[in-house]
């Protein structure tokens, strides 16, 4: 990427220079002779009036020096700084910074028992704060000489040293003591300052996860005896539910002894068809023949015929068996209904109080849970109460044990006010120049008059 930068730059520099030299030739081809001579002219008149107004330019620059010289090391008071250094061990990613959720209990719950996690422009931002401004100035009496947490701070600079973890403080006073004293007490009152901030955070957590405990602790203690109340009842879950078994039993009996009846009417019915198309083909009587021993003679009798009679007996005890079959099937089919309807009620009765039990249930059951998590959490919250944070997050890497002078930089200061007298002498001798309508030599009235000179009278001596 830098090499294609510096291709590119390269490229304009050469464009520029192009076209900078095509520019040079065309105004040395077009330009005249008087105009190119005019121009060197109006140099040696700018260097003219330079060597003219010399020794005022000499003059303002010499004062200037003079004056940046004795205000740099006579009148300004030295300045000193002392430096320190703090490495915070708990700094949070900006980018990973996670915002607690209301829709999770757990992770709210959680961010209170947590200690705070800050970024290492919020452990800046409270250096400097007016509070630790104001601890410091109590620590070191400074309020007796009318500092102000304001003033104290303009005395300060801590920045977060780029991609460190580490906090570089400077402080600047006329009192080179003081500079190294103001450091070091803003270090150590810096970590007091997060470890009682800690812990109020900390006590204000644990009093309202305690508070919400006994309030969930009496919700669920409501929520037990609902449920208690509710399976009291006579006609509660578990009688409700013995009672739709035992229906469901009945129901499923009555459902076989059914299919049985209706498979023995069956066959009953087959039986008595086909005997009574038997006795279709049987005679009811039959004739036979006997030798009448008197007579002798051969003698003809009609009798029942036995068969037709066994047949026909059966065929009335089938019937009478139909009968009471039928009346069976018919007194089952009542019963199964019966049992069908009532088991039907009793289930959407069932269902309605157990869809009630559930919902108690589940509430006790989510109740519990947060119990539980607020006791786990509040004894967390007394664990990190005891703990510095101070000593824990920000380590004191380097305490201020010398300063160096930061101010006046008297180099810089000569060097600005020569820069500063020059440019105010070269003004002012151009500005006099301007302003002097004088004829001092034959020079200025051959190039302001245009005329010839023809003599010059010499000066008379007295």
């Amino acid at each position: 990427m830098k090499l294609k930068e510096l291709e590119t730059n390269l490229s304009n520099i050469s464009v520029m220079l192009s076209i900078y030299i095509r520019g040079v030739r065309t105004l040395q081809n077009d330009q005249s002779k008087e105009e190119f001579l005019a121009e060197v002219i109006d140099l040696r008149d700018i260097i003219n009036v330079l060597s003219k107004r010399r020794k005022i330019i000499a003059l303002i620059v010499v004062i200037s020096l003079l004056t940046s010289g004795i205000l740099s090391f006579f009148v300004l008071d030295p300045v000193y700084e002392a430096k320190g250094m703090l490495l915070v061990t708990m700094a949070a990613d900006n980018s990973r910074t996670v915002v607690p959720s209301n829709d999770n209990l757990d992770s709210l719950i959680g961010s209170l028992s947590r200690m705070p996690q800050m970024t290492m422009n919020t452990y800046v931002e409270q250096l400097k704060s007016e509070a630790v401004m104001k601890r410091v100035i109590n620590k070191l009496n400074l309020q007796e000489y009318g500092v102000t947490p304001s003033m104290l701070a303009t005395m300060i600079n801590a920045q977060a040293i780029k991609d460190t973890n580490i906090i570089e403080i400077k402080v600047q006073n006329t009192n080179p003591q003081l500079a190294m004293d103001i450091a070091n007490t803003l270090n150590a009152e810096f970590l007091d300052y997060l470890s009682e901030k800690n812990q109020e955070q900390m006590s204000r957590s644990a009093a309202f996860l305690s508070q919400q405990k006994d309030e969930n602790d009496q919700k669920l203690n409501e929520a037990l005896e609902k449920l208690k109340e509710f399976n009291a009842q006579p006609r509660g879950v578990a009688f409700l539910d013995k009672e739709f078994t035992i229906m469901t039993d009945d129901l499923n009996n009555s459902l076989s002894q059914l299919d049985t009846v209706r498979i023995e009417v069956k066959e009953l019915q087959a039986g008595i068809a086909q005997m009574t198309e038997t006795l279709t083909t049987v005679p009811r009587t039959i004739t036979t023949n006997s030798h009448d021993v008197q007579t002798g003679n051969q003698v003809t009798n009609e009798e029942v015929n036995p068969l037709y009679v066994s047949i026909n007996d059966q065929l009335s005890q089938k019937q009478a068996a139909l009968a009471e079959k039928t009346a069976r099937l018919n007194e089952l089919v009542t019963v199964t209904e019966r049992l069908k309807k009532d088991l039907t009620g009793l289930q959407v009765e069932l269902s309605e109080k157990k869809f009630t039990q559930t919902q108690l249930q589940n509430e006790i059951d989510m109740l519990s849970q947060t119990s539980a998590s607020l006791a786990e959490k509040a004894t967390q919250t007394q664990i990190a109460k005891s703990i510095d944070l101070g000593n824990t997050s920000v380590v004191i890497v380097s305490s201020a044990a010398t300063t160096k002078q930061v101010k006046p930089n008297k180099k810089l200061n000569m060097a600005v006010a020569l820069v500063l007298g020059l440019m105010l002498a070269i003004g002012l001798a151009f500005m006099l120049e301007f302003l002097d309508n004088t004829l001092k030599n034959t020079e200025d009235i051959e190039k302001y008059l245009e005329v010839p000179v023809i003599g010059v009278i010499p000066n008379a001596k007295r």
